[in-house]
């Protein structure tokens, strides 16, 4: 999508993406990112993930992820509170706010 922005950052422990709003969704831009990198460990998922509300896309999207079991998960904005709850219900999810450090590796 022309208004969709993400970059990878590659650690020695497999890629973190960083997304903006996810317009294409979370798990078409980490298919994406393991395709365009040819590798499929993804150590975490930062930013934006475009579930507005509770439906069968989020509950995809919660089943994908969990498949992933990334280490970092921080559903930013675009990220509806019943959808990052059912995140937190299969897997650690953290806060990241304005001003934060994340360390990488």
């Amino acid at each position: 999508m022309p208004d969709d922005t993400a970059m990878v950052y590659c650690g020695r422990n497999g890629f973190t993406i960083i997304t903006g709003c996810s317009h294409a969704g979370i798990c078409n831009l980490t298919e994406y990112t393991k395709e365009v990198c040819g590798d499929n460990r993804i150590e975490g998922i930062i930013g934006g993930f475009h579930l507005l509300e509770m439906n069968s896309q989020t509950d995809y999207t919660v089943d994908y992820l969990k498949s992933l079991r990334p280490r970092l998960l921080f559903p930013c904005h675009y990220s509806y509170f019943h959808a990052r709850a059912a995140l937190q219900n299969v897997m650690p999810v953290k806060d990241v706010c304005v001003g934060d450090v994340l360390e990488i590796e």
